[in-house]
């Protein structure tokens, strides 16, 4: 299995390299840290992944993903440990999307950033509630103890909180993540191994035209 696993991150990352795995594993640190810090109801923690599964693919954006959360557990977030589960659904569902062309067209990101936020909270919700409680010292603990206080379980809360701002985070997190694409310079986007996963057919034209 891990040679499999292996053999795929290579193949992904062969045109972007591991320092670009790198940057991202940073990036989902940074934009998780300064989210956190700013007590918003968002996570912001999977820019990176779902920058690597678009520009190299599922695998290596499963890898990124779980490296960054086993950095924030080293850095003093012990929690991130137990969501290394819903980064790897992240990683491959946007992936997935990815490849269908889904960060191509503006008005296909949206649709694809609820589409993953529901699957996120779909898996994360059990960790939340039977692991933590439900209380993940962070701005979305204020849903948790809303949907509590109306008379739903604890389980149901955290449900509830997740659709609830999961959507919004993972479709945040996508327009980011196309906007991102959409301006680097045409000519390094070919050397990812992802690259016409953002390339339209306007964008190849101009390349070959150039």
């Amino acid at each position: 299995m891990w040679t499999t696993i292996r053999r795929q991150f290579d193949k992904e990352v062969e045109g972007a390299g591991l320092p670009f795995v790198a940057f991202c594993i940073a990036l989902n640190l940074t934009s998780g840290q300064l989210a956190a810090a700013l007590k918003i109801p968002l996570y912001l923690d999977s820019i990176g992944t779902v920058l690597t599964a678009v520009l190299c693919g599922p695998w290596s954006a499963i890898v990124a993903g779980s490296l960054s959360n086993i950095l924030a557990a080293a850095l003093g977030n012990p929690a991130m440990m137990f969501f290394i589960p819903v980064v790897a659904v992240i990683g491959a569902f946007s992936g997935l999307l990815a490849r269908k062309g889904w960060f191509r067209s503006w008005y296909l990101v949206v649709p694809g950033g609820i589409l993953q936020g529901l699957v996120a909270a779909v898996v994360s919700a059990p960790i939340a509630a039977f692991v933590f409680g439900g209380v993940m010292l962070s701005g979305t603990d204020v849903l948790v103890l809303y949907f509590r206080s109306v008379g739903n379980t604890l389980l149901e809360s955290v449900f509830y909180q997740g659709i609830s701002s999961d959507p919004v985070d993972k479709t945040v997190t996508y327009i980011i993540v196309y906007m991102l694409c959409r301006n680097l310079p045409l000519r390094l986007l070919q050397r990812f191994n992802g690259g016409n996963n953002v390339l339209t057919p306007a964008m190849l034209r101009s390349i070959h035209g150039s």
